[in-house]
């Protein structure tokens, strides 16, 4: 009774606070001068919280607009740092900071009319931590693969980037200032990325007999997949992807889901035919969906290579690997190294779907290790907590989720 009272107050609070939000921006545009800041501070408490669900959202439903006409007032070339339009801008720019932070408010941000508020004070500001926090804010959209075509729509070909770019470089306000500038830069594909070593794509498939038996089952695999849309679980490694990745199991190192198997008999039969397959999973990205840039496990992925084998891919799906992109083929398989920094985007409005494939194999002898150990369970239960007590509960139905939308279950899709 105590943990649910808690919980009920904790509600009640967030509601209050968002309520809060919606009455704070209102009231914004009727003050004047430092009459703003007693409410930009409020807001600024507010925003550090904008973690909680219904408290960033309210920020994104009130509109932002009288937050943005704060990041405009004044002479952006003003000297004196205590003045009335420099202290109530740089309020301003902490709190569309904070909110930007937040993976799933980022795309409203920049509907709402961000990028050129914060692409001004970049311009126009000297070397101040107005302009610190401005790019502290642009390196957070970049990072969001969905939303840099919008970037480079603003700033291609603009004189002022080239004059910032100079700018920031040569005369930084901080390290981090200069260091994510240069991750802008490397995100945006200004700054050739530099690859590590190795092989990353394996595309002489004929290395993998196990492939061609996949292909020809593309089919059926994909018929069944279509009876399991109320039953994907959202990935759980969050600072990955906060929403919009969701998989279905069957294999999870070495140990097979029975429940989540028997749904889908055929596929798994095609599973049990990959030579030392350890992990096996459909994993679906949901419309306007990225994966942030990451390596696999550390003391797994040196024994293993994943497959994809595509099961359905709208235009607009990207899978990047050590700085290459590819994208996939329906009814044909992928595989690479995922000890290199991988990344993956789909900016279609519907769902793209794979059935990905982990098995092992030993690089110094460039060939399939069937029998190959993955380690004790110890060492297995170091590669994620959270991933493992996901995979655990894959076969409770009160973990799944509703269906995915921009997928018709139809197999002529």
């Amino acid at each position: 009774q105590m943990c649910i009272r808690d919980r009920s107050t904790q509600s009640t609070g967030t509601m209050n606070e968002a309520h809060k939000v919606r009455e704070l921006l209102t009231r914004l545009p009727e003050l004047h001068g430092l009459q703003k800041l007693p409410v930009m501070n409020e807001l600024l408490d507010l925003a550090d919280d904008a973690d909680q669900d219904e408290i960033g959202k309210s920020f994104i439903n009130s509109g932002l607009k009288p937050i943005f006409d704060v990041c405009k007032l004044g002479d952006f070339k003003e000297e004196n740092s205590e003045s009335e339009h420099i202290l109530l801008r740089r309020k301003a720019l902490k709190v569309i900071s904070l909110l930007i932070e937040e993976d799933l408010l980022q795309s409203s941000l920049v509907e709402q009319g961000v990028l050129p508020i914060i692409l001004r004070i970049i311009y126009h500001s000297p070397p101040t931590t107005e302009r610190r926090s401005a790019v502290r804010s642009l390196w957070f959209i970049t990072e969001n693969a969905i939303l840099r075509d919008e970037v480079i729509k603003l700033i291609d070909g603009r004189k002022e980037w080239d004059d910032a770019k100079i700018n920031i470089l040569s005369n930084p306000v901080s390290v981090e200032e200069k260091d994510w500038f240069l991750a802008i830069l490397k995100f945006l594909g200004f700054i050739p990325f530099t690859p590590a070593s190795g092989t990353v794509f394996y595309d002489n498939l004929e290395d993998f007999p196990f492939v061609k038996d996949l292909e020809a089952k593309y089919s059926v695999i994909k018929q069944e997949f279509q009876f399991l849309f109320d039953k994907l679980v959202a990935w759980p490694e969050k600072y990955l992807c906060q929403k919009g990745w969701d998989v279905f199991g069957l294999y999870a190192f070495q140990n097979k889901l029975d429940h989540n198997c028997k749904l889908c008999p055929e596929t798994s039969k095609a599973l049990e035919n990959v030579p030392g397959m350890v992990t096996a999973m459909f994993s679906c990205l949901q419309p306007k969906t990225h994966i942030k840039p990451h390596t696999g496990y550390y003391q797994y992925s040196e024994k293993i290579l994943r497959c994809h084998l595509a099961i359905k891919v709208p235009s607009g799906c990207v899978l990047k690997v050590n700085g290459i992109e590819r994208t996939w083929q329906e009814g044909k398989c992928m595989i690479f190294d995922d000890t290199f920094y991988h990344e993956a985007w789909n900016k279609s409005n519907e769902l793209r779907v794979v059935l990905m494939i982990d098995f092992m194999y030993s690089r110094s002898d460039k060939c399939m290790k069937p029998n190959q150990s993955l380690g004790s369970k110890d060492d297995i239960a170091l590669i994620s907590k959270d991933l493992l007590e996901t995979l655990n509960s894959y076969g409770k139905t009160e973990n799944f989720k509703e269906k995915p939308i921009g997928y018709t279950p139809s197999i002529t899709n």
